[in-house]
């Protein structure tokens, strides 16, 4: 199965890609055995996608849309989840098998999955010698540098986000894991993903984030706060998503990627099926109707954010090099943790901010 949809018909039904809220889910285009409760990011699917979906692989979608993989996480762990399938950061993954959120896929039914890059299949995707999820698209944070405001060719280390000489020029994500995962990085902290506390030396970490925070011109929420701190000149070094570079500097913005000497943060959702799931089925013919083309016209074409799949690269004609998959070694991942060091981090990470601010 191959899904080419027309474009006309790529973009009809305007607004079928609704948010709906986290305490319920609204059904957007009917019910049934063949219907499948998605919850997701709601920028994933531009209008007209569900259509597309329904036409090719005989499944109506019903998003609920999700903030972070951290509060589809929170859900599942609540209780509060009723979705067939839910995607998930990397870092998300495990302590859903774990905890027991969700069930093995029957990779008989996606055979997608063999077409999916090897190095965004982790091991901790696996259990028992059963997969449980498959990886959906994936994203890298290069630095971007606004080179009006300071000179790329100078910029080449995690460590100008402690650098005093870029005072009030730097920006970077308010997330407490993410700080934690680049102060390490940047100052050649080992192991990068502590997996206990007595690995951390807390009091030196808060030290550095203070510093940091102290450094920054603003810190951000979403991608589009970091966008406009860029375009307005109140941030000029700050680790961001690809596809942001890529857009503003489309714009004809001063913008230039730079691939840190440490390594570039990135990251990958996953579909994973709940465990309980009412439509299983459903579910495996949802994702691998996006590896069959729905993934590229979603994401990739759109969007310009990669999805690790080879249709996209070698049926598609895309070229790695754009989304930096052409040198997979050069990226840093955040692995999973016990939730009780992800606590750890919070407290320190909202320590250096109150430290920087008084």
């Amino acid at each position: 199965m191959s899904l080419r949809p027309t474009r006309r018909s790529f973009l009809t039904g305007a607004g079928t890609a609704a948010t709906v809220g986290l305490a319920g889910c609204t059904g957007l285009l009917g019910s049934g055995n063949d219907t499948v409760k998605l919850l997701d990011f709601n920028y994933v699917y531009p209008d007209g996608i569900f259509e597309t979906i329904e036409e090719e692989a005989g499944v109506t979608v019903e998003l609920q849309s999700s903030d972070s993989s951290a509060r589809s996480l929170s859900l599942l762990r609540s209780g509060r989840s009723d979705h067939d399938v839910v995607a998930l950061g990397n870092y998300a993954v495990s302590p859903a098998i774990q905890e027991g959120h969700i069930q093995p896929l029957n990779l008989d039914d996606l055979p997608g999955y063999d077409g999916v890059f090897d190095f965004v299949k982790k091991d901790y995707f696996t259990e028992d010698g059963q997969v449980y999820a498959a990886p959906r698209s994936f994203g890298q944070t290069p630095l971007a540098v606004n080179t009006d405001a300071v000179s790329a060719d100078d910029v080449s280390s995690l460590s100008v986000l402690f650098d005093e000489a870029y005072d009030g020029m730097i920006g970077h994500r308010d997330d407490a894991r993410l700080q934690v995962l680049y102060e390490r990085a940047a100052n050649g902290k080992t192991p990068l993903n502590p997996t206990s506390a007595d690995q951390v030396d807390f009091a030196d970490t808060r030290d550095n984030l203070r510093r940091h925070v102290e450094l920054s011109g603003s810190l951000w929420n979403s991608g589009g706060d970091s966008e406009q701190l860029l375009r307005s000149g109140q941030v000029a070094v700050e680790p961001v998503w690809n596809y942001l570079i890529y857009t503003m500097g489309q714009d004809d913005f001063p913008i230039e990627r730079v691939y840190p000497e440490e390594g570039t943060k990135a990251w990958f959702l996953q579909f994973c099926v709940r465990d309980g799931a009412e439509n299983p089925d459903a579910a495996h013919r949802f994702i691998q109707s996006w590896y069959d083309g729905v993934g590229y016209q979603s994401l990739v074409e759109p969007s310009h954010i990669a999805v690790p799949h080879e249709s996209v690269f070698e049926q598609e004609g895309a070229d790695r090099a754009e989304y930096g998959l052409d040198e997979p070694e050069r990226f840093i991942y955040e692995d999973p943790k016990p939730r009780s060091l992800v606590e750890q981090y919070t407290e320190t990470w909202n320590e250096a901010k109150q430290a920087a601010e008084g």
